[in-house]
């Protein structure tokens, strides 16, 4: 197992106080560590691109409707919750469990490598322009950004 593989989970528990966003076109910047590649994966191309250009926040029941999650619960549960789903996998057979995670990865680790190559040479680039120092000062001091294309 490599370390990208240990970096995404098969599973997610959420609660509804959960918080997503994906803000990196308010800081004129680009989606990194393979976002690209696996949020279109959870939540289907237009989500995805909705949520990576317009920095929308959702909570945790509409993230948990959109596919970002596979169990809701209160947040009091959610170390239980994510405790009950072990539970649930290692009562099957050990060697058909490994045999159908290894297949479902299969080939993932090498799409996410090529994603972050991409995402590192647009962010690369995006580093430089005026709008990203324009959105990082934007965020800190808690005003809309004024992007001028450059």
């Amino acid at each position: 197992m490599t370390e990208m593989e240990l970096l995404v989970p098969d599973f997610r528990v959420l609660c509804p106080e959960t918080r997503f966003v994906a803000n990196f076109a308010k800081l004129g910047f680009h989606p990194g560590s393979g976002l690209t590649y696996l949020l279109p994966r959870l939540i289907g191309w237009q989500r995805a691109t909705l949520l990576c250009s317009t920095a929308r926040h959702i909570g945790g029941a509409e993230a948990f409707a959109w596919g970002l999650g596979e169990v809701l619960t209160e947040q009091a549960n959610v170390r239980a919750a994510a405790v009950e789903m072990p539970r649930e996998i290692v009562v099957n057979a050990p060697l058909a469990v490994q045999s159908v995670r290894a297949t479902m990865r299969e080939g993932r680790v090498a799409e996410i490598k090529a994603a972050t190559a991409r995402e590192y040479r647009e962010q690369h680039w995006l580093r430089q322009t005026k709008d990203h120092k324009e959105g990082l000062r934007a965020v800190a001091e808690r005003r809309p950004g004024r992007f001028v294309g450059r």
